[in-house]
C-alpha cells in the first residue's frame, strides 16, 4: 500500500467556466510545486486538453526528474441532473468516450461573453482551436447507462462533489441509489465527512476521494488530498494501473 497525494478533479481552459490561464503547462507545473503525485484533467464533456497535459508532465519529468502522473478524465452531466467524473486508462479511450458523449447532448453555440472561452491547447500552452458548441450542457444519458458505458471502457465512474447543493447525486436524488453500483464517491474540499455522515448515515460504507474542482490556478490542491491504494509509488506507475486501482475501490 502507498499513499498518493492527489487532485483528481481539475478544469483546464477548455471548460468555459475555467480561467484562461488554466493551461496544460500551468496546471501540471502548479501541481508539481504543490507536491501532488497524481492529477486528473476533467473538463466538461471534453478530453482534448488531456494529451497536452500528459506531454507537459513527461517533459517536466525528463527535465527535472519528477512530475505528477496525469489521468485523462471528463466531467459530465447525466439526465438526472448531476455530475459524474469519468477517469480513463488512456487518452485514446477518453477521446472515444468524448465522441460517444457528444452524440448524446444538445448542440448549442457557446456565448463567450456569457460563459467564457473554450480553448484547446498544445503542450506549449498555445491555443490551437476554440470549441464552438457549449460544453457545459447536460445529456440524455441516464446514470445507469453512463456507469455501464464507463465500466465497459475500463474507466472509473465517480459521482462528483456529492456534498454540494447543486449538480450532485445526493442533491438530485436524496442519496446514492441502489441502482448505482459504484462504491467510490467524491466530496468537495469543504466537506466535513462526519457531519455529512450524520445527515446520510447510509453512505458511511463507501470509499471517498476529496478534490479541488479547480477552475483557477490557486484552487489546485495544496498540499493535496491523500489516497491510499495497493500500488507501488514509482516511475513506472501509469494511468491504466492507477485507474484500475480506483475501479477496484469502485466495486468494493
Amino acid at each position: 500500500m502507498a499513499v498518493f497525494v492527489c487532485d483528481l478533479h481539475m478544469h483546464s481552459a477548455i471548460s468555459p467556466c475555467a480561467e484562461n490561464d488554466m493551461t496544460p503547462g500551468n496546471m501540471v507545473s502548479m501541481a508539481l510545486l504543490n507536491g501532488l503525485d497524481v492529477i486528473a484533467i476533467t473538463d466538461h464533456c471534453c478530453a482534448r486538453n488531456c494529451e497536452a497535459a500528459i506531454a507537459c508532465s513527461e517533459f517536466l519529468k525528463k527535465e527535472h526528474g519528477s512530475a505528477p502522473l496525469v489521468i485523462p478524465g471528463m466531467e459530465v452531466e447525466v439526465a438526472e441532473g448531476f455530475h459524474v467524473l469519468g477517469l480513463f486508462p488512456d487518452v485514446k479511450t477518453a477521446m472515444e468516450f468524448e465522441e460517444y458523449w457528444t452524440a448524446h447532448r444538445p448542440k448549442i453555440k457557446n456565448r463567450v461573453d456569457i460563459f467564457g472561452n473554450q480553448y484547446v491547447m498544445n503542450d506549449d500552452d498555445e491555443v490551437v482551436e476554440e470549441i464552438e458548441n457549449l460544453l457545459s450542457t447536460g445529456s440524455e444519458i441516464s446514470m445507469i447507462e453512463l456507469y455501464e458505458k464507463l465500466d465497459q471502457m475500463g474507466a472509473a465512474a465517480i459521482p462528483a462533489h456529492i456534498d454540494k447543493d447543486s449538480y450532485s447525486m445526493v442533491a438530485s436524488l436524496g442519496t446514492v441509489p441502489e441502482e448505482w453500483k459504484g462504491k467510490l464517491l467524491e466530496v468537495s474540499r469543504r466537506c466535513n465527512l462526519p457531519e455529512f455522515w450524520e445527515k446520510h448515515p447510509e453512505l458511511q460504507g463507501y470509499h471517498y476521494i476529496v478534490d479541488s474542482d479547480a477552475h483557477q490556478l490557486p484552487d489546485i490542491a495544496d498540499p493535496g488530498y491523500s489516497l491510499k491504494l495497493p500500488l507501488e509509488k514509482n516511475d513506472d506507475l501509469d494511468a491504466r494501473t492507477f485507474v484500475n486501482a480506483l475501479r477496484d475501490l469502485m466495486r468494493k
